[in-house]
């Protein structure tokens, strides 16, 4: 559709939903009410929304550990929220049940390229945008400086690369225990879990490495093996504990007991809560962020854990629900406000990032700057899941110090006896 076409029907349905009925109603489904200090933003949401279109919005509250189910249960049902809350890794399995509607058309071009392209494109198929990216979530390492200058490092220079990073690792490693607990270089993923699996691909990209080659999974690579050598090598020399998952890797850091962690905009919050206030994060202070290391061939690449706002293809009231996300996304309202409750990245559009206290945060500017290259969906596939539930036992061999090439090749054998049935 040509351009000044897809404008003049973006602006159609907000125009629609503006004169709506007082009496008509949709319904959001998520885990946005299930916080309490949300209660403000979700009251003024409401009131805007009823302010624009006429119309009155529902919160269906859905703990995060139950929205996928919902999403999927009342899809299969009939009777779906219009708008659904979902992370990017979710997206695929809604979108491969005919649950979610194609936005591409209810928005203007223009507001849509406001939003990253990378972004844009984990939740799109064949070039149809499934998802709005919410609460943008770039996985990138955070340092503990103190341990750094224990080590005789330098707290404001941080890796390039990964030869670097190991450096940096295996000199924090060297210091000695304290109060009779070990100081680890990092404090890494490595239990046997799908999700300790899916925090070894920004190694895999750092190395050259991906886990598919033209949407095929593809693990048993040179350069995969190399990102496996390398955190090998750190479980080997003792530089991370082994079976440590989310909640272990971010109890030690929190500690104060490692060097480095990978999280994403959500660590300033964990580390100054978790330590109970004895940890700041700022570039002067106890914790400080910088991007993932370059690969060989200098790019950097990383993965995110956002939220995004879908649309049911079951929705009775599409330009009502397409007025509710615009707002979520592209008013500045609603996103300086989500900032000061949770300082998190509150929207995907990079105009309404640089402004405001978002815009002043040094800390979420190092994450909105990797936007461009951070992948949502490393693989777009309601299977990825269960793909990396299948790379977990082999990681777990390797962590332990087996064989690399053997164990990647065991994975991708029993990957693709999974995407066989």
């Amino acid at each position: 559709m040509p351009r000044f076409a897809r404008y003049m029907l973006a602006s159609a349905v907000l125009l629609t939903a503006m004169s709506a009925h007082a009496a008509e109603t949709i319904t959001y489904s998520g885990w946005l009410g299930t916080y309490d200090k949300n209660a403000d933003l979700i009251y003024q949401i409401q009131r805007k929304f009823k302010e624009k279109t006429g119309a009155d919005l529902k919160i269906v509250d859905t703990a995060f550990d139950k929205a996928l189910n919902q999403a999927t249960v009342t899809t299969m049902a009939g009777n779906p929220a219009d708008a659904i809350h979902l992370i990017a890794g979710w997206v695929p399995a809604v979108q491969g049940i005919g649950g979610l509607e194609p936005l591409n058309e209810y928005f203007s071009e223009e507001k849509l390229e406001t939003i990253p392209q990378a972004l844009r494109d984990s939740v799109s198929v064949d070039g149809k945008l499934y998802a709005l990216p919410w609460v943008p979530g770039p996985i990138h390492p955070h340092y503990n400086r103190n341990l750094m200058k224990e080590a005789g490092l330098d707290p404001d220079v941080y890796p390039q690369t990964w030869p670097e990073l190991m450096a940096l690792i295996k000199a924090i490693c060297a210091l000695p225990d304290k109060d009779g607990a070990k100081i680890y270089g990092a404090a890494l993923r490595t239990s046997q879990n799908p999700n300790s699996a899916q925090w070894s691909i920004p190694i895999m990209y750092g190395h050259g490495g991906d886990i598919q080659q033209d949407g095929e999974v593809m693990l048993n690579t040179p350069e995969n093996e190399a990102a496996f050598a390398w955190l090998q090598e750190v479980t080997g020399s003792g530089c991370t504990a082994v079976g440590h998952g989310h909640a272990e890797s971010r109890n030690v850091f929190a500690a104060g007991r490692a060097g480095v962690i990978f999280e994403g905009p959500w660590g300033r919050g964990l580390v100054e809560n978790m330590s109970g206030g004895k940890m700041t994060v700022t570039a002067d202070g106890d914790v400080w962020v910088a991007p993932m290391p370059m690969a060989p061939d200098g790019t950097r690449r990383t993965i995110g854990n956002p939220h995004e706002i879908t649309m049911s293809s079951k929705s009775k009231n599409k330009t009502l629900t397409a007025a509710f996300l615009d707002m979520l996304i592209f008013d500045e309202d609603n996103t300086s406000m989500y900032f000061d409750i949770n300082g998190q990245i509150p929207t995907s559009s990079m105009p309404l990032l640089m402004k405001g206290a978002v815009g002043e945060d040094a800390y979420s500017q190092i994450f909105i700057g990797s936007l461009a290259y951070t992948h949502d969906n490393p693989w777009k596939s309601p299977k990825f899941y269960a793909v990396m539930s299948k790379l977990a036992p082999e990681m777990q061999k390797i962590v332990k110090g087996g064989d690399i090439p053997a164990a990647l090749a065991a994975a991708d054998k029993s990957i693709q006896r999974l995407l066989s049935r």
